[in-house]
């Protein structure tokens, strides 16, 4: 009986070693051959190693990398765009896949993340392009005057926050980066998260970015504060109704989120990002700007009025809808006559949120006067509360032409009472 010789096969283990082996022999004429830096080969065991090996290669601006997967459902099932520091750094990657899970890759960096790799090692400014050490200047000037010593993770966020709200413009040219929105005032919802990110950075403060989907593709933060991490949309806080420049005024509807609010409107890739757990009801408590009923809102609302404030930001429980609420502040004028100065508010897209007012006097130092207020809509809201509790349609309309009337006549005679005051008064 003959036997047939067996084949011997190289283990993956052995063949993964033998490349590495090959690959640190050739590295060297490789570089030079090429010209260009060549990162060492690294073994890669999970998806949070194969982070920290991205965030070390950024940092050196290095442009490739071989890595070996012990793990091969790390490289053939999870794509490297599902990574999250891989949306941190690069804007492109090309890739070669060998034999036992071996795999080089290639990166294009953003500019935030060569910005800040020229931040943290001075010797690699020159990699910068011109307009690029421009913009590295302008956010290290930027930081110098925004952060001080003393300031808390949550300070020094709300300070970038609101200075990148304040000096830059949503814009829908192709201007993507961070150098736009530092240089030109100008970007994408992109280039305000890019821009962020590397503020952050900057100021010792762990960031992501984050790319999803609202009503369209869309790009915003996650931020960590005491080990929490929350979701911050400097995009959608930046006032873009440039028609209207009284209604300009900062927001923080979207700044410290939780995963759950952010999830009423934005839509994300969950599976690589740190979860955020912590409302932002908290930054409004600490600000004592935490509103648990009505009372105590039209109290906040009336003083800031007489205060002359041209706007005011509260986070509300028990908001309900946004008709619901319009009839409550419209029946809370008949006691509070200074809600009538209200112009226009913005309230949370679900029962509890963050409300943004703005008022009469927005822009404007000087305090707001009741002098002028109507005070017959009172009365007429009052009515309004009683026509809500209707069921009947037919019934309802009745009442409401009835009520409309009634507001006439009164407007009649106080018109009249005015003449014969006026009368008197000559």
């Amino acid at each position: 009986m003959s036997h047939c010789a067996k084949q011997r096969r190289l283990t993956p283990p052995t063949a993964a070693a033998i490349y590495l082996l090959l690959h640190m022999l050739c590295a060297p004429y490789a570089q030079a051959t090429a010209g260009q830096d060549t990162a060492p080969t690294v073994v890669i065991h999970n998806t949070e190693q194969f982070n920290r090996h991205l965030e070390e290669l950024a940092l050196q601006m290095q442009p490739r990398t071989t890595c070996v997967f012990r793990n091969p459902n790390l490289l053939n099932a999870r794509k490297v765009e599902k990574l999250t520091l891989w949306y941190d750094y690069s804007n492109a990657y090309n890739s070669s896949i060998y034999p036992q899970n071996i795999a080089s890759f290639e990166f294009n960096y953003k500019d935030n993340a060569k910005l800040y790799a020229a931040h943290c090692n001075p010797q690699l400014i020159h990699k910068l392009s011109p307009r690029e050490k421009k913009a590295l200047q302008e956010a290290q000037n930027r930081l110098a005057a925004l952060i001080h010593s003393g300031m808390t993770d949550e300070q020094k966020i709300q300070a970038l926050h609101d200075d990148l709200v304040h000096r830059a413009t949503y814009s829908r040219e192709p201007k993507g980066t961070c150098t736009d929105i530092l240089l030109d005032g100008r970007g994408t919802c992109d280039a305000y998260s890019r821009t962020l990110w590397l503020l952050c950075r900057m100021a010792g403060i762990p960031c992501h970015i984050v790319y999803g989907y609202t009503t369209e593709h869309h790009a915003w933060n996650l931020v960590r504060i005491n080990r929490q991490w929350h979701h911050i949309d400097a995009t959608w806080d930046d006032p873009v109704d440039t028609r209207n420049p009284e209604r300009a005024i900062l927001s923080h509807r979207y700044f410290l989120l939780s995963d759950t609010q952010m999830a009423s409107d934005h839509s994300w890739d969950k599976e690589h990002l740190p979860q955020a757990c912590e409302p932002n009801e908290n930054f409004y408590r600490s600000r004592k700007l935490h509103i648990t009923n009505d009372s105590e809102l039209w109290t906040k609302l009336s003083q800031a009025i007489q205060k002359g404030q041209g706007s005011l930001e509260v986070y509300m429980q028990g908001y309900g809808s946004d008709a619901d609420f319009r009839r409550r502040l419209q029946a809370a004028t008949y006691h509070h006559p200074q809600l009538q100065s209200i112009t226009a508010w913005e309230g949370p897209p679900s029962k509890d949120g963050v409300i943004h007012f703005i008022f009469s006097n927005a822009g404007s130092p000087e305090t707001a006067s009741t002098d002028n207020l109507d005070l017959t809509q009172g009365a007429f809201i009052e009515t309004r509360k009683l026509l809500d509790k209707i069921d009947t349609p037919e019934l309802q309309e009745h009442i409401e032409a009835a009520s409309g009337w009634w507001h006439s006549l009164i407007r009649f005679f106080t018109s009249i009472w005015e003449v014969i005051l006026s009368w008197f008064e000559e």
